[in-house]
């Protein structure tokens, strides 16, 4: 399976990170609101943007402590 942006730590989909990325964004809505869907801001290419593809500056997330041994 190819990897895409929700894979990328690039990939900001934290609700209160977003807002704190994007200032104003809690004025006209809210990150948390159900329109945002599965959008999110990558640091990266500085965009707002739907999960595509890793592009050429994706970088893994990190595996959780559970799944690292």
């Amino acid at each position: 399976m190819n990897p895409s942006c929700r894979q990328c730590e690039h990939f900001v989909t934290d609700p209160k990170e977003l807002e704190t990325i994007i200032p104003g964004l809690n004025i006209v809505s809210s990150a948390y609101g159900s329109v945002r869907a599965d959008t999110a801001y990558c640091k990266s290419r500085d965009i707002f943007l739907t999960p595509i593809l890793a592009c050429h500056a994706f970088k893994s997330l990190p595996l959780p402590a559970s799944r690292q041994n």
